[in-house]
């Protein structure tokens, strides 16, 4: 090994303690619950250990894999028109309809 990569080993950021930040800041989640929620419609969380079909996704028109997690949205009290969407895709739905 040089002496110059050395150097540079010990001048990265995770090295230097005041440079650590504390992990909880880090695991913490973006986005909340809350913000999933739209008035009229009912969503539920499907998480990647339970995605075991391929769906497509009514805003971008994209696959949502299997494994994957995504949420389940439909109108209160019409269940038959659940269609599955990515959250991110669903988030920017969510904010576009209460944006007005």
């Amino acid at each position: 090994m040089s002496k110059g990569s050395r150097r540079k080993r010990a001048t990265r950021p995770w090295q230097h303690e005041g440079a650590m930040r504390e992990i909880s800041d880090l695991l913490t989640a973006v986005g909340t619950d809350d913000d999933l929620e739209l008035e009229g419609y009912e969503v539920r969380r499907v998480d990647g250990a339970h995605a075991d079909k391929d769906y497509l996704c009514p805003e971008c028109g994209n696959t949502v894999p299997a494994g994957e997690g995504h949420v389940v949205v439909w109108p209160h009290g019409d269940a038959d028109l659940r269609r599955h969407w990515h959250k991110h895709c669903w988030r920017h739905e969510v904010r576009r309809s209460t944006a007005g």
